[in-house]
């Protein structure tokens, strides 16, 4: 479904299909002039994604010859028909590092080093259950391409419109939003989302996601956005309320991280997870899908990274060189410390 958001933008709903975010916002600029539009995303490398998109480009009198690429961060439902889009008439954009990942997402040598990390955080999955159920390694794109690489500050100008690129790294080690500083509107990726929280995981070049995420957090803020168009779902109306809300988020899985440390501790992250609260259809931990325990783990680490950093919780590596935490303070409680980031 196409939809029109504003002048020479449209809004592309690419469905997700049995996924948690249920459907992808790509996002198409079209030509003013210029002789070129951009697509920014593109939903997962499987044939309901590329039968939106590719019905998309029917609708809006367009090819893609025509047409250039931004990928906003690496994550497959971001990047994954990258390779079905790219030709060699247009050009796909994507931040240095985010752009070096996609390339690898189909080397098997990667995802053993991001299993062997996530097998330090606790992770209790065979190697080939881990890998083969995530969505990563599902809906990944066919081969490489050859990207333009960008970095925060670079401009891209399509469809009137002068696109600074913001890199705000946290959910992804480059993650890229778009702002045009004349018309205060800002694509946003998946750097803030309206009724759902960016997951954070570890990722080649981002050892420390919550504390990467909640300095971007500040660097958005700082922006004037008069319009915000997010990666997923519904649209968002009050970005800065959102952002107060994410920092409350994250305030409270601290303290839940915490919580759970005093009075179940000393653990690993996979086993704070299983002990934490999760937006999520299943009636306990071992019912969580596959992937899912592999993003809760990770979302669960985030929290204890940050937490061990800012000195409220000890950290130690056991036999097996899986990092256990330990809440030695007894505290339940961080304050306003991730409000206070960056101010």
């Amino acid at each position: 479904m196409v939809t029109e958001l504003a002048e020479n933008i449209y809004r592309i709903e690419v469905p997700l299909p049995h996924n948690p975010m249920k459907l992808l916002n790509s996002y198409f600029i079209k030509d003013a002039g210029s002789g070129r539009n951009l697509i920014i995303d593109t939903g997962f490398n499987r044939p309901e994604c590329r039968e939106a998109v590719d019905s998309a480009l029917e609708e809006l009198h367009t090819d893609l010859d025509e047409t250039d690429i931004f990928i906003t961060h690496l994550h497959a439902d971001h990047s994954g028909q990258i390779f079905h889009l790219k030709n060699k008439n247009n050009t796909a954009y994507a931040e240095e590092r985010e752009a070096k990942v996609i390339n690898r997402l189909r080397d098997d040598s990667y995802w053993d080093h991001i299993y062997e990390e996530f097998r330090k955080e606790g992770l209790r999955m065979d190697h080939d259950e881990a890998v083969s159920t995530h969505p990563g390694v599902m809906w990944r794109p066919d081969d490489t391409v050859d990207f333009h690489f960008l970095h925060d500050g670079d401009v891209l100008s399509y469809g009137g419109y002068e696109l600074r690129c913001v890199v705000t790294p946290g959910h992804s080690p480059g993650h890229t939003c778009l702002y045009d500083d004349r018309k205060k509107i800002l694509f946003a990726g998946d750097m803030i989302l309206g009724d759902i929280t960016p997951n954070l995981c570890y990722e080649l070049w981002l050892d420390d996601p919550l504390t990467e995420y909640v300095k971007s957090l500040k660097t958005v803020e700082d922006l004037e956005i008069k319009k915000i168009f997010v990666g997923h779902r519904s649209m968002l109306q009050d970005v800065y309320g959102r952002i107060a809300g994410l920092r409350k988020h994250h305030t409270l899985r601290c303290n839940e991280a915490l919580d759970v440390l005093k009075r179940r501790g000393p653990l690993d992250s996979w086993s704070a997870a299983a002990h934490m609260t999760w937006d999520i259809s299943a009636k306990n931990w071992d019912a969580f899908p596959p992937s899912q325990k592999w993003f809760a783990t990770g979302e669960a680490d985030a929290h204890m990274l940050f937490l061990y950093h800012e000195g409220l919780i000890n950290m130690r590596v056991n036999d097996d060189g899986v990092k256990i935490y330990e809440n030695t303070s007894g505290r339940t409680d961080i304050g306003d410390l991730i409000y206070n980031y960056g101010k």
